[in-house]
């Protein structure tokens, strides 16, 4: 097993002042589904649920609550298989890098 980078090594964006907050919403959500038949507009409606965009916008919050609050991971630089990138989670053959000319 090959062991796991120094984070130590590495540039990190420590991310000051940023926290992150998950609520669970329960609400109503109305649309106007256009189908030909009921089976395809429940076949449609149903298909919605599965699209990462629906319920952004309720039309009606019933409940909502706060599940929890933490601070954000730190960004690692990296470069992992010959690529450039910024990962919250270090993986052995992750090689420190600085900073391309984005900052990035």
């Amino acid at each position: 097993m090959t062991d796991l980078p120094n984070k130590a090594d590495f540039i990190a964006d420590e991310r000051p002042g940023e926290y992150e907050a998950t609520f669970a919403v329960r609400g109503t959500i109305h649309v106007t589904v256009k189908a030909e038949s009921l089976e395809e507009a429940r076949a449609k409606a149903a298909a919605m649920t599965e699209d990462e965009e629906f319920g952004l916008e309720l039309d009606e919050a019933d409940h909502v609550s706060l599940d929890r609050v933490f601070k954000t991971r730190p960004m690692f630089l990296v470069t992992r298989n010959g690529r450039s990138m910024q990962v919250s989670h270090l993986q052995p053959g992750d090689l420190p890098r600085q900073p391309d000319e984005r900052g990035f």
